[in-house]
This record gives C-alpha cells, sequence and structure tokens, in this order.
C-alpha cells in the first residue's frame, strides 16, 4: 500500500507543477496581451488626435479659400463696372 501511496503522491506533484506552468505561461501572456494593448491604445490615441488637427487645419483652410474666393469675385465686379 505504501508504494501506491507514493506514486500517487508523485503523480499529485507532477500535476501541481504541470498546473504551475500552465499558470505562469497564462500569466505571461496576459502580460504581453495587456502591454500589446496598452501599445495599440496609445497608437489609436496618437491617430485621433492627428485627424482631429487635420480635421481642424482642413477647416481652416476651407474659411481661408471661402474669403479668397470672395475677394476675387469682388475685385472681378469691380473690373466689370470699370470697363462698361
Amino acid at each position: 500500500m505504501e508504494i501506491f501511496s507514493i506514486n500517487r503522491e508523485i503523480i499529485n506533484v507532477n500535476r501541481i507543477e504541470e498546473l504551475e506552468e500552465k499558470i505562469d505561461k497564462l500569466i505571461d501572456n496576459y502580460r504581453l496581451m495587456k502591454e500589446e494593448n496598452e501599445k495599440l491604445r496609445n497608437q489609436v490615441q496618437s491617430i485621433e488626435h492627428n485627424d482631429k488637427d487635420l480635421q481642424e487645419k482642413m477647416t481652416e483652410i476651407r474659411g481661408e479659400r471661402e474669403l479668397l474666393i470672395e475677394k476675387v469675385q469682388k475685385i472681378l465686379e469691380k473690373v466689370e463696372k470699370v470697363e462698361i
């Protein structure tokens, strides 16, 4: 009976060690995934910030373009009046 109990202990110890290894791997994988997720989150925030800046610049450029078109139209109107 003692041999059986010793074998049983060895089996239990082996299983516990296997479980420990699996848990360690899971923890390592979780850490890696968490780090990668943080990097990706930072990239997304950076892209969103750049997109916001570009949208603001485009709005500014549109305003300048409209102002320029208005000025050109006024100049053309003045030139037309002079020719008459």
